[in-house]
């Protein structure tokens, strides 16, 4: 079946058209979850540039610094069996901002990466999004991507800031508490995209640090995804750029190199989702199925984007991550926790 062109989403619409004061979905998980997780759509332009770190205690980057090196942590709060720390991290010379939750006890852990959706200030992360993981005894670790949420850089929403997400692999290995041969990745939305790609440069590296993964309502084919909403060639051009060349977009979309996904894959999708077509999991997980890869799909009647009906994806993605790098006397399932992630919820600062 043939894609659709790039430029016949653009002749479709009147461009450049905003979609702003669209009401941002409101996350939450369980009964009491509540943060601002955004899924993929379109957003004000970033103003005055590149943002930059400033804040008390903040030095002059050295010439250099190891990416994933963490240069501060701050305690955001503790909970009951664990602590959560707002960090910032080096990547590709920039601080990059995120949050860090960790087990109080436990040693050889195994650890997670969550990838958040959105692009620039939409979707940015509040930091309960890691509690529903770091509760059921993972270490978890998210990225606000460069550019947002206070870091350096430029986001590019799926270029060079998929680096912000790699490179939480150094640092979650540079933790004692972390099995380095236990880590996961679970992405929403374009978070979803991020993971595809992360997975991507994994396999072209030569590398297998992520040993499994997990998606909610990822898009798989940019080309498509601006066929369909149009209003999302804002996002593409203030973000990408050149609009007239689809190489770009084919190198972000999962569609166009199945072969290079190797890691088992959970993928999830609400079949009333109106922002990421349902189709586009489908037909990952049908060329993954082709390719011979370990893929699950689990499709959802009735739900929406980030499946807000299915407490957001969390508790099959928790099981599936927990089977893949969990240990038989381990229990990291979200209903045995599900208690504790909601009072953790609860107390974290407003």
């Amino acid at each position: 079946m043939p894609q659709p062109h790039l430029i016949g989403a653009l002749l479709r619409t009147v461009w450049p058209r905003r979609r702003d004061g669209r009401r941002s979905l409101q996350a939450l998980v369980g009964l009491s979850l509540a943060f601002g997780f955004v899924g993929c759509h379109s957003a004000s332009p970033q103003a005055g540039g590149p943002a930059t770190f400033a804040g008390p205690g903040a030095t002059p980057a050295p010439a250099s610094h190891a990416d994933g090196a963490i240069e501060s942590m701050e305690l955001v709060i503790r909970s009951a069996r664990s602590e959560y720390f707002h960090i910032t991290y080096w990547s590709d010379g920039l601080r990059v901002k995120g949050f860090l939750g960790r087990p109080r006890l436990g040693t050889s852990l195994p650890a997670v990466i969550l990838n958040r959706g959105g692009n620039r200030e939409d979707g940015a992360l509040r930091g309960p999004e890691i509690v529903p993981f770091v509760e059921a005894g993972f270490v978890a670790v998210a990225s606000q991507y460069r550019g947002n949420g206070g870091s350096e850089g430029r986001e590019e929403f799926g270029g060079a800031d998929v680096d912000d997400v790699l490179n939480l692999l150094p640092l979650l290995k540079s933790l004692p508490e972390v099995d380095p041969e236990r880590i996961g990745m679970m992405g929403w939305s374009r978070g979803g995209m991020m993971t595809y790609l992360a997975l991507k440069r994994e396999t072209l590296k030569g590398t297998h640090d992520i040993k499994v993964a997990a998606t909610v309502a990822g898009p798989t084919d940019l080309l498509a995804l601006a066929h369909d909403r149009p209003d999302m060639l804002d996002v593409y051009f203030d973000l990408i750029g050149q609009l007239l060349d689809e190489a770009p977009y084919r190198a972000r979309s999962a569609v166009f190199w199945p072969e290079l996904i190797n890691a088992p894959l959970l993928i999830q999708h609400g079949e009333e989702d109106i922002r990421v077509s349902v189709e586009q999991s489908r037909r990952l997980a049908e060329l993954l199925a082709r390719e011979g890869k370990t893929v699950k799909l689990v499709t959802y009647p009735g739900d929406e984007h980030m499946l807000p009906g299915h407490n957001w994806g969390y508790p099959q993605a928790m099981a599936w991550i927990g089977k893949a790098i969990g240990r038989p006397d381990e229990d990291h399932s979200f209903e045995t926790h599900q208690q504790a992630i909601e009072a953790a919820v609860r107390a974290w600062p407003k």
